[in-house]
């Protein structure tokens, strides 16, 4: 039976890690990118969720498998995590309209939480 991996990618607020792991949880592959989030007013914080989240997963995926040598069809479990609830709305095509709002970050609705959790 051939050797099966375990992929992890963890897409966070400055840079993205991913991770390789063999069946026995030995470091096939390790590596990381930076990246930017886009500060258009005081109080806002955004991703350009192609560009970041999508983006580093395919870039990340691609370096994993390049420095490991592996067949991807060994790849048994692929895991992701994010940033958690942001706001990114989309079109009838799950396309973004705009950047991502960053969940726990932006302030730009803090008047509206207030007045919400006030009553």
């Amino acid at each position: 039976m051939e050797k099966r991996y375990y992929l992890g990618i963890d897409i966070g607020t400055f840079s993205s890690r991913g991770i390789l792991l063999d069946e026995s949880y030995s470091v096939a592959a390790d590596a990381s990118v930076p990246h930017g989030m886009e500060n258009p007013q005081p109080g806002y914080f955004e991703h350009d969720a192609l560009q970041v989240w999508w983006g580093d997963f395919c870039t990340l995926s691609r370096r994993l498998l390049t420095e490991s040598g592996i067949d991807p069809r060994q790849i048994a479990c692929v895991g992701a995590s994010a940033l958690g609830t942001d706001c990114l709305p989309v079109d009838e095509n799950c396309e973004p309209l705009r950047p991502a709002i960053l969940y726990g970050i932006d302030a730009r609705a803090s008047r509206e939480a207030e007045w919400l959790t006030a009553y």
